[in-house]
């Protein structure tokens, strides 16, 4: 019975690291009495599979964990149960059975959706417009975007412009947002800030990775159709 868990990350929760996380779930069912399923051997674990791992300091409403059960229970009952064992800042959002033959959201991952704003506003000078303009220049009407990606083995070049699926840039109550569509997964995995950071270098204004707060909205795979959310793939019961 393979299940997927969506659930969110806030708060002091963010700070929390990605192992941190891992063991925090494998204490947490434990303690909600779910049948989780154990891997054979001289030292069995359970087994779950998370998407993609979540930087340390960047909130989510959409993260991912498929686990497998020894037994049916229904959606409702997992998710009160988990929900239960949770602390301030994890959230369970949606639990969902997965197809027999469906890959584990790390496998099929294909894209992930963000939402980024300035840590220091009076760093940016720019007003919407000359932002709007600048993104027409970089990204809009670009046939491509060279940039030079650093790699655990090396540099590489890379054209980032297929990999931005969408790029928006938006004014609410004096607040500027970036929102940014990319490409992720094990081929091609694009970090949000690394975009911004080339988007405004285009600009002529240097800003550091760690700039921005950065919030992921949700994670996608692909099929025949298109781009589907991780937590629109299976069904509940």
């Amino acid at each position: 019975m393979k299940v997927r868990i969506k659930f969110a990350k806030s708060g002091v929760m963010k700070y929390v690291g990605h192992l941190d996380i891992m063991r925090y779930f494998q204490k947490a069912i434990r303690r909600s009495g779910l049948p989780i399923k154990y891997s054979e051997g001289f030292n069995p674990h359970q087994i779950m599979s998370f998407a993609a791992p979540l930087g340390v300091g960047i909130t989510s409403e959409g993260e991912y964990l498929d686990i497998e059960l020894k037994e049916e229970i229904p959606c409702k009952d997992i998710l009160e149960r988990l929900q239960a064992t949770m602390v301030e800042g994890m959230d369970i959002r949606k639990v969902s059975y997965l197809p027999e033959k469906a890959q584990n959201a790390m496998s099929s991952l294909a894209a992930a959706s963000y939402f980024l704003t300035y840590k220091h506003p009076e760093q940016f000078v720019y007003s919407l417009d000359e932002l709007q303009k600048a993104k027409e220049a970089f990204y809009d009407n670009a046939k491509e975007i060279s940039v030079i990606k650093k790699t655990k083995k090396g540099e590489r070049e890379l054209n980032l412009k297929p990999l931005i699926y969408d790029f928006d840039i938006t004014k609410t109550e004096d607040k500027i947002s970036f929102y940014l569509y990319v490409s992720t997964g094990s081929t091609d995995n694009i970090k949000p800030e690394f975009v911004l950071s080339h988007f405004f270098a285009s600009m002529g204004h240097m800003v550091e990775d760690n700039g921005f707060f950065i919030h992921r909205i949700d994670m996608y795979t692909r099929d025949e159709n298109g781009y589907v959310s991780l937590g629109d793939v299976g069904y509940e019961k």
